[in-house]
Order: C-alpha cells, then sequence, then structure tokens
C-alpha cells in the first residue's frame, strides 16, 4: 500500500558548485522523496540519500513547493537564471505528481522567473504540462529526456515494474515533436544494464528507434552502478528472476553475493565500459543521432564562455567514455563556465592562462573560437 506523507522543507532547490557536465544543469529541484516507479536499479535507493527505505510505497510530498521556491529565488542575490533539472531523488512525473502537482507548482514559479528546464521522466503525464514546457523553451530553453533502459517490454516490466512498457515511452518523444516547436527531447539510454540490456541486437534496437521517431539525441553514460542499499536491491531481485547471471555480476562487480551486504565495486569494470561505449558511439554515427545534449546558451556575460565551455565538456565526455585522458579538458570546462566575467575581456588582458587548468593547447583552442 502506497502512503504519502506530508513534510516541511526548508529549501526547494539545490544549487550546484559546478553545472553538472551531462545534464547541464546548475540547480536541482525534488518535489517528492521516494518514487512510485519502483525501479529495481534506482540509485537514489542507496543510503548516502537517506531516503525512506521502503522507496516506492512510502512517498514524501514536500510541502508548500510553490511559495518555498518563489521566495527563494525572488529573495536571493546570487540566483542567475540557468538550468533547473527536475528529477534525482523520484522522478517528477511519478503517480503522486497526478494528486500533488508539486512539479506543476514549480515549473509555473521557473517560468515566472525565466529559469531553463531540464526534465528527465519515465512518465507520459509529462504531456499533461507540454503547453508550459513549450513557453518555457519558446521563451527561454526547455528539454524532456525520457529514460528507456531497453526496447524489450519483458526486460522493462522487471526492471522498472511499474512504468509504462518501452513503446509507450518512446511515443512520449514522438509527441512531443509532433505538437511542439521549442522543446528539445531525446531518450537517456542510462543506465546499460549488463547482460539484459547490452546486447548487439538490443543497442541496435535501442539507437534505431530513437532515431525512428527523431529524437534529438541519445545520452548513454555506461554500465549501471552499484552500492550498499540499491546493490542489494538490485541483486535480490535478479537473483529471483534471472539466478543464471549472479555469477556474472560477481565478476564484472567484483564481490561474492551475500544477501545482507554488498562488498562489490561502485561501478562494471572498466574494459566492460569501454566497450559498451565504443558501440554505442558506432551506432549513433552509423545512425546520424547525436549523443550529446545541446546546452542552454545564455544572453549575458556567459554566453560565449557557455559556448566555449559546451566544446571542451563536450569532447572531455568523449575522451572520458572511450578510456582516453579527460581530465584537464573537463576542469578547463568547467572552470571557464563559473567564470564571472566574460572570458573575452579575459582574453584581451592576455590572462587566458591564469583560470585553473587552461595550457597552451586549450589556450589556443580559445583564441580560436573567440
Amino acid at each position: 500500500m502506497i502512503t504519502y506523507t506530508h513534510k516541511e522543507f526548508k529549501s526547494i532547490l539545490i544549487k550546484r558548485k559546478f553545472i553538472d557536465n551531462w545534464f547541464w544543469d546548475r540547480y536541482g529541484i525534488n518535489g517528492y522523496n521516494g518514487c512510485e516507479h519502483s525501479c529495481v536499479y534506482c540509485d537514489s535507493r542507496s543510503d548516502k540519500y537517506y531516503l525512506p527505505k521502503d522507496f516506492e510505497n512510502d512517498i514524501i510530498v514536500k510541502k508548500n513547493v510553490k511559495e518555498m521556491l518563489d521566495k527563494r529565488i525572488s529573495n536571493a542575490r546570487t540566483l542567475i537564471p540557468d538550468i533547473v533539472a527536475m528529477s534525482g531523488a523520484s522522478d517528477p512525473y511519478h503517480p503522486a505528481e497526478a494528486k500533488f502537482k508539486n512539479t506543476l507548482q514549480c515549473l509555473q514559479v521557473l517560468e515566472k522567473h525565466k529559469f531553463p528546464v531540464h526534465i528527465i521522466t519515465k512518465s507520459t503525464l509529462v504531456l499533461r504540462d507540454l503547453e508550459i514546457l513549450e513557453r518555457i523553451g519558446k521563451n527561454n530553453w526547455c528539454c524532456v529526456s525520457v529514460t528507456v533502459t531497453t526496447a524489450n517490454p519483458n526486460i522493462a516490466k522487471f526492471l522498472e515494474p511499474r512504468v509504462l512498457p518501452p513503446d509507450s515511452r518512446f511515443n512520449i518523444i514522438k509527441t512531443i515533436k509532433d505538437k511542439t516547436k521549442h522543446i528539445q527531447t531525446g531518450i537517456f539510454l542510462i543506465p546499460v544494464i549488463p547482460f539484459l540490456c547490452d546486447s548487439d541486437a538490443e543497442l541496435e534496437n535501442m539507437i534505431r528507434s530513437s532515431r525512428e521517431i527523431q529524437s534529438d539525441y541519445i545520452l548513454f553514460g555506461g554500465a549501471m552502478t552499484m552500492r550498499d542499499s540499491q546493490a542489494l536491491c538490485y541483486l535480490k531481485h535478479l537473483k529471483q528472476n534471472y539466478p543464471e547471471l549472479i555469477e556474472k555480476y560477481e565478476e564484472l562487480y567484483g564481490f561474492k553475493y551475500n544477501p545482507d551486504i554488498y562488498n562489490g565495486v561502485y561501478g562494471a569494470k572498466r574494459s566492460y565500459n569501454l566497450m559498451i561505449n565504443r558501440k554505442l558511439f558506432s551506432l549513433c554515427k552509423k545512425h546520424e543521432l547525436p549523443y550529446r545534449i545541446k546546452r542552454f546558451i545564455p544572453d549575458d556575460f556567459r554566453k560565449i564562455n557557455y559556448m566555449i565551455s559546451e566544446k571542451l565538456l563536450n569532447h572531455s565526455y568523449y575522451l572520458q567514455m572511450t578510456g582516453k585522458a579527460w581530465s584537464n579538458i573537463h576542469w578547463a570546462g568547467m572552470n571557464i563556465q563559473n567564470l564571472k566575467e566574460s572570458i573575452e575581456d579575459i582574453a584581451k588582458r592576455n590572462e587566458l592562462r591564469k583560470i585553473r587548468n587552461v595550457d597552451s593547447r586549450i589556450e589556443a583552442y580559445i583564441l580560436e573560437n573567440l
């Protein structure tokens, strides 16, 4: 039985020190804690998030989110409009949203204050809010990413028992493309589930299906990660439904199965991740499907900074996913998008090398692109 607990919180908006280089968000909002979708692999089940133990049935509904968010933005002096990710501890459009409308209330405030928005969901309920999302997209920037981990409905039912089948989720993208003009929309193939969703045929089907619905991108990030309670939940369900795969997971994540404790590593073997990523890059090239989201570019002193950092961070993503040296380019991009003035002014003073991680090669690249 699902229970809803209404709870006061001190804040609704999370501000990140560094913009996320995959999803491009500076801020995050969770209107709920816990998620009715009940995905067995969900990272939010981890102990580090301090969420309800009965993750899919004990849902915390945050009170007064509209008033709290409006007050936070109105009274802040340092909150420059930038992308707000509506996701994290729960899907912003899991079934609770139909009743309590916390996500919609937050969108109304974000539209008022001209903040761009990135929605990450698995639910057709997002289509309810297409009008406000289209306005945000037209006047600012809006992106809707739909998570689809497999095109196989039977495997999807095991992984995401309370979520609509893959075809319905692909249809979300198609509907958004048909009914709007200013919403960027695409697929999140995050995570890739080892031995269930990683065959050549499955990956090709995912890319082909995404291309057929005119998805703007498909973003991927390697194999599923595992830790503490999240790993135990996933492995318990795997043991019950696919016991023959336990041994393969033990090898891939370095543990011996124990239903009471997980002592394996966080990420799958490097060689496995590189193999998966190489396949996906090759398939994206074959089907002419982008694997990166076009970011929000503000029309103020940050404009050139964000354009340059986008190129650097896109390149660092590719290097990271293919096992090449990526850290310095990554941090150069991060530090450039955190600048408090235009990089053009810094270049005029011949001070580009004073930006952390900007070496001679990156300096030359910046000057070439200014």
